[in-house]
């Protein structure tokens, strides 16, 4: 049996390829993937056993509790700026991946383009390639600090254009686009009558001096942005499976349709416990920010120790994004000599989208201890090589 034509125009991830070379082999020191090493926070884990105890195991509303989305809502207000009626713009998806996909279905036709600033998360290209819809990707540069220039965003733009995904902080690069930049994405997207996809949820993951803005908070972007954030990266619950989606009531509408017959409902305790992250004590999320930034600072002080190495110093989420194109041109190639020589499983920067190739993303989410051994084997292995 043949699988579908939507199924054939999709690649597999980066990331799961090489996950699956390094099955098997010994002595590894992972740092391909975006997961935090932290358990979820007690307080948490409290309200999800609580749960369970009082029974709350059945299906709950189809677009995730009331009391959830009114949380969601006052946090949306508070701290990004965003006006969302919980009762009819607001929707509990089952993890911010649920989010990509309907709305790429719900939104994009086929034949439609989407925008896509690059490098990338790999699921807003695929997706569209799902949606059968054409991805046009925005290439960023990082000699220029991947400033969102308004030329190269116009050139893109055609009569089929329909939408524009963003990740802010940006996975791979750990980048926070400024201000600025998110005008000129929503000066873009207004003229042209674009829908912003605006994926947030390393939005709690901020370094040094930078700060988040939400694009859907400035004038003219609160009825065409789809802000989705979730649970997953602030408070270390990827396995909880739980995020949201706020945009304006005809969107919604519209998502919430492909939201029921892609998940039914949130789970039940995963939403008792996203209500407790919400509306418990913050401080664990600050805790962990501090031992993120602890890492990172460690992952930069070891890079500047190789010579002709470029990357683009991040202040958000946990990832590094060095350019290794001195000492291997392929980054595939690159990947795989620190999978067999040094042990290391990193991502090769092509699954990020053309503007990533030579590079390589360094996730910073394990342990400090492992971060080092990492780095360490890294450096020796390239010192040998030249």
């Amino acid at each position: 049996m043949k699988e579908s034509h939507r199924t054939s125009l999709i690649k597999s991830s980066a990331i799961r390829r090489m996950l699956e070379l390094s099955m098997g082999m010994e002595d590894l020191v992972h740092l391909e993937q975006g997961e935090p090493d932290f358990t979820t926070p007690n307080h948490i884990l409290e309200a999800a056993v609580e749960a369970m105890r009082k029974g709350f195991t059945h299906y709950t509303e189809i677009n995730g509790t009331l009391e959830l989305r009114q949380a969601i809502a006052e946090k949306l207000e508070r701290e990004n700026g965003i006006e969302a009626d919980p009762e009819k713009e607001i929707t509990v998806t089952s993890g911010s991946q649920e989010a990509m996909f309907i709305t790429a279905l719900g939104i994009l036709n086929p034949g439609d383009e989407a925008l896509i600033l690059d490098p990338y998360y790999p699921a807003y290209f695929e997706d569209t390639l799902l949606a059968e819809a054409v991805p046009v990707t925005v290439p960023l540069k990082e000699e220029e600090n991947y400033h969102v220039n308004m030329e190269t965003l116009e050139k893109r733009i055609t009569k089929k254009t329909k939408m524009i995904w963003i990740c802010n902080p940006s996975n791979p690069t750990g980048h926070v686009f400024s201000k600025e930049d998110l005008e000129v994405i929503a000066e873009v997207a207004k003229r042209h009558n674009l829908i912003v996809f605006a994926d947030e949820i390393y939005e709690k993951l901020l370094y040094e001096d930078s700060r988040h803005t939400s694009i859907g908070s400035l004038p003219g972007m609160e009825d065409r942005t789809i802000t989705v954030n979730g649970f997953s990266k602030a408070y270390a619950m990827t396995g909880w499976r739980i995020g949201y989606i706020a945009a304006e009531k005809k969107l919604s509408a519209t998502l919430r349709k492909l939201h029921y017959y892609t998940a039914l409902c949130p789970n039940s305790i995963s939403q008792k416990a996203a209500l407790a992250a919400l509306t418990g004590p913050q401080n664990c999320v600050q805790e962990m920010v501090k031992e993120y930034d602890r890492r990172r600072r460690l992952v930069l002080n070891e890079l500047e120790k190789i010579e002709g190495l470029s990357y683009v110093k991040p202040k958000g989420a946990f990832y590094v994004f060095p350019n290794f194109s001195s000492f291997e041109e392929s980054d595939e190639a690159m990947a795989l000599h620190l999978l067999k020589n040094a042990r290391v499983v990193t991502v090769p920067g092509s699954g990020f989208g053309e503007a990533g190739k030579g590079h390589l993303r360094i996730s910073y989410s394990v342990s400090y201890k492992q971060v080092e051994e990492g780095m360490k084997r890294i450096k020796e292995c390239l010192r040998l090589k030249t």
